[in-house]
């Protein structure tokens, strides 16, 4: 399910284009949004993101909007990761330890849209509910819901979606043993970063690891030392944007040339709402996921379903 396979190829066929398409459009708009600040001379690449190896999306027709920083708010970026880190174990936040034989239910919203005109880039919308086997080893579900704002993404259809062979995918319980350690910790990201974008240097591997991962349920200590690494990178910023539900939130952006890439927080609480991607000439990709439930089994209507595709 490598990132439920570019989040089932992020809307399958025609009107859903797929996660690489996507994911240029992901860090462009902030970067033609945002032109009164200084130029920085970093450069990002585009990774996939849309559910990291988790499942599916859902998306807003919303509006997205760069607004006015508040200047109450934490100073710096490495701040705003710090709190996530702590909100991401407190007791209020964690869900409850699955089993490997359970699933993770959640949904996931997502929106695509062009930038200064650009054609074949959305605006596109996934209202979905996934189920996720925490173990991997099950197939997982697909539910994408008709958008009920978007004309052009009137389709729904339901999908059950099992491994590829050689793919490689990481479940949940597969997280459950990444390193503790954070220097292990970091390495492993830099691995997996390096797998999505061989040439790119070390810190922005590391980044598009981190946000490839955070797009599924991933396990709150992990996700909190995630946090904690990724405040240390370089080229962090936060701004305020709108998560793909509509809520404002502080997000912290890392800026390579003129890509944009951010990770979006509750202001208040700082748990992680989703993330954006901007990308000059290509467009935006928003995109959030919702706490997960955990069920022991899939929906009763999933048995009428054939296994179509893997991930």
């Amino acid at each position: 399910m490598n990132e439920l396979t570019e989040l089932r190829d992020l809307f399958a066929d025609k009107p859903h284009p797929t996660a690489d398409r996507l994911a240029p459009a992901r860090t462009a708009l902030l970067a033609e949004a945002r032109t009164k600040r200084r130029p920085r001379a970093r450069a990002i690449g585009l990774r996939r993101l849309m559910l990291a190896g988790g499942l599916v999306a859902a998306m807003t027709v919303g509006a997205i909007a760069v607004q006015t920083f508040n200047p109450s708010a934490p100073a710096s970026a490495a701040e705003v990761l710090r709190l996530a880190a702590e909100a991401a174990t407190a007791t209020a936040t964690p869900w409850p330890e699955p089993r490997d034989d359970q699933y993770f239910h959640y949904e996931w919203i997502a929106e695509t849209r062009a930038e200064n005109g650009v054609r074949n880039v959305g605006p596109r919308h996934i209202n979905g509910e996934v189920w996720e086997s925490v173990d991997g080893s099950r197939p997982g579900l697909l539910w994408h819901k008709p958008s009920k704002s978007v004309p052009q993404d009137r389709n729904e259809y339901k999908e059950l979606l099992t491994r590829c062979p050689g793919r490689s995918y990481v479940s949940y319980a597969d997280l459950r043993g990444w390193p503790a350690d954070q220097e292990q910790l970091r390495h492993k990201l830099a691995e997996r970063g390096n797998e999505m974008f061989p040439n790119a240097d070390a810190a922005t591997q590391t980044w598009h690891a981190v946000v490839s991962l955070l797009g599924r349920p991933v396990p709150p200590k992990l996700q909190a030392a995630i946090f904690e690494i990724a405040a240390t990178l370089p080229g962090i910023e936060t701004e305020e944007l709108k998560d793909a539900t509509g809520k404002s939130g502080i997000a912290v952006t890392r800026v390579r040339d003129r890509d944009r890439e951010s990770l979006i927080f509750d202001k208040a609480s700082y748990v992680f709402l989703g993330g954006q991607e901007l990308v000059p000439g290509l467009g935006r990709e928003l995109w959030s996921i919702t706490r997960p439930q955990i069920t022991d089994v899939l929906p009763a209507w999933s048995t009428s379903l054939k296994r179509t595709s893997c991930l």
